[in-house]
């Protein structure tokens, strides 16, 4: 009884093995109903409009950075800092939070409250802004992972944006915030508490 083999894949040019059927177009020229295969493409949405930014050349700004650790507030702060010093500017750096001071790390100089408790802190950055409207000084602060020192500030002084807007100076509010809901919060109790400046921006960074 003889043994059954593989029979050999057959060959095509090249000795390459081949089982597939092949595909060779015909040269007669097609003459049924096309299919609109266009039609079957979803629909494309219309671009939204981008509104157009602030516009704050040459005037002196109070920049603040609020969020949660790991948002990126001290890396946005340490750009906008080489930034301005490479063109020139000269602003006081600001790092609010005593116990994590990442924005230290960086420059030196960097205004630091001398001590931890929470109003202590506050009235230090109130210090600080009245300085920088006395002063027409640009400040670039970096309040901290979780820090609730600006919103005290608002608690306390309702009217602080208009406040600094009035004085010819322009607060500008940078919220960064991750995936989770919760990192909104300081955004609308800020908000809630009437700080609420015309240049602002949510962030998102995760």
């Amino acid at each position: 009884m003889s043994e059954d083999k593989p029979k050999p894949a057959p060959a095509t040019n090249g000795g390459k093995p081949s089982g597939a059927t092949p595909y060779r177009p015909s040269m007669t020229k097609f003459t049924g109903a096309r299919s609109d295969i266009v039609s079957l493409a979803p629909s494309q949405e219309t671009e939204p409009e981008i509104g157009q930014g602030i516009d704050l050349t040459g005037q002196a700004k109070i920049i603040f950075a609020a969020g949660r650790g790991k948002t990126g507030k001290t890396t946005l702060l340490r750009w906008l800092t080489e930034t301005s010093i490479r063109n020139g500017g000269t602003p006081i750096l600001a790092d609010v939070d005593p116990s994590n001071a990442t924005f230290s790390a960086y420059f030196a100089d960097v205004a630091r409250p001398e001590t931890d408790n929470p109003a202590g802190v506050t009235a230090w950055l109130q210090e600080l802004i009245e300085y920088c409207i006395n002063e027409r000084q640009s400040a670039f602060v970096d309040l901290g992972g979780g820090d609730t020192t600006l919103r005290s500030l608002a608690a306390e002084m309702p009217g602080l944006a208009a406040h600094i807007e009035a004085a010819g100076m322009a607060p500008v509010m940078f919220h960064l915030t991750g995936a989770q809901p919760e990192d909104l919060l300081p955004a609308l109790t800020l908000a809630a508490r009437g700080f609420t400046p015309a240049a602002q921006a949510l962030v998102f960074n995760e």
